[in-house]
């Protein structure tokens, strides 16, 4: 299902973390295998390779060019950025990659589905497996959330007991002690 959502993340999106562009690579890999089991010669498909190792390349690209010029990068397992052009439309990032780029691919797979079957049904499922995987991280950046809040209110709790125990009379913090020598140097003589 990752390496399906990940063959149209590849043209919708950019600016990729580190460690998932060997996700897009194995999604190029896949989807290259997947076209060449059925001798694809459609136009369409063949198109649609086209762009999407074009768009892998030039994002492997960016990423080794940030690395040399120190450019400061997203998270290393980031699934990119959309467009900007949703961004001018008043679209924030989570509603685009949640529900406008699977729409997007629907759209396009449906329109694609009369001249190349195989290629409109691929992006049918893109955008099935790209919404699910959207509503997943969805999920788990909620729990995330959730655990840090939970986290932040106990660390208040223990605080405030631990606020509590140390204000009890004889619990006082213990003086450190240290041992005295006297000045001279030497021992003082025992009788």
């Amino acid at each position: 299902m990752r390496l399906l959502s990940a063959s149209v993340e590849v043209i919708l999106r950019r600016n990729f973390g580190r460690r998932y562009i060997c996700m897009l690579i194995g999604s190029f890999i896949f989807t290259l295998f997947c076209f060449g089991l059925i001798h694809v010669e459609a136009f369409l498909s063949v198109l649609f390779l086209f762009i999407m190792f074009v768009r892998l390349t030039r994002n492997i690209i960016k990423i080794f060019r940030r690395i040399r010029l120190s450019i400061p990068e997203p998270h290393s397992s980031s699934t990119g950025e959309s467009w900007i052009v949703w961004q001018r439309h008043g679209f924030s990032q989570t509603t685009v990659q949640r529900y406008l780029e699977p729409a997007l691919c629907l759209i396009a797979g449906l329109i694609v589905l009369m001249p190349d079957k195989f290629l409109g049904r691929w992006l049918m499922a893109s955008a099935v497996a790209l919404f699910i995987k959207e509503q997943i991280s969805r999920w788990k950046i909620n729990r995330r959330i959730i655990d840090a809040n939970d986290a932040k209110l106990e660390a208040q709790r223990l605080h405030a007991s631990l606020a509590q125990v140390q204000q009890k009379p004889g619990h006082a913090a213990q003086k450190s002690h240290r041992a005295h020598f006297p000045r001279s140097g030497r021992h003082p003589q025992q009788p």
